[in-house]
């Protein structure tokens, strides 16, 4: 497990100065840091799973995965995603608060919905995002047209 404490540096010089002039180009302001993706990670310890999310970055014109389930079979992978590398490269994250639990194939599977404790999570750590369709959007990076 990679330590959440260590900033993990994955991007060499002329990768900043692009992902940077890309910012630029297109008027965005970082709405987060390095310190505001850690205690992310470190806070959704406390929520009852690690939720699946898509992921768009700035330099993307598509999100990663290109669709995201209403209640995905998977959890997210925040335990291994570097801060460092989320800060500078992520535009923004759309997070399924909900979980499918397979149960049997005869049987509906079970949703799990952590949506009020990562909602209290995000207001406490004063993190811009916002609810959208039953997914909550939080933000790296915006425009002065961005309503968060």
């Amino acid at each position: 497990m990679l330590d959440p404490d260590h900033v993990y540096l994955l991007t060499d010089a002329k990768q900043k100065k692009r992902i940077r002039e890309i910012l630029t180009e297109r008027g965005l302001a970082s709405y987060m840091n390095d310190t505001k993706w850690r205690e992310l990670c470190r806070g959704l310890d406390k929520v009852p799973f690690r939720p699946a999310y898509q992921v768009k970055y700035v330099h993307a014109d598509a999100p990663e995965p290109v669709e995201l389930q209403y209640a995905p079979t998977y959890f997210g992978d925040w335990a291994s995603t570097p801060e460092s590398r989320l800060g500078l490269h992520i535009e923004w994250v759309k997070i399924a608060p909900r979980y499918s639990r397979y149960r049997g194939r005869l049987v509906t599977p079970v949703i799990q919905d952590c949506s009020s404790e990562l909602i209290a999570l995000l207001t406490r750590l004063r993190l811009p995002f916002i609810e959208q369709g039953g997914f909550v959007v939080l933000y790296g990076h915006g425009s002065a047209s961005t309503s968060i």
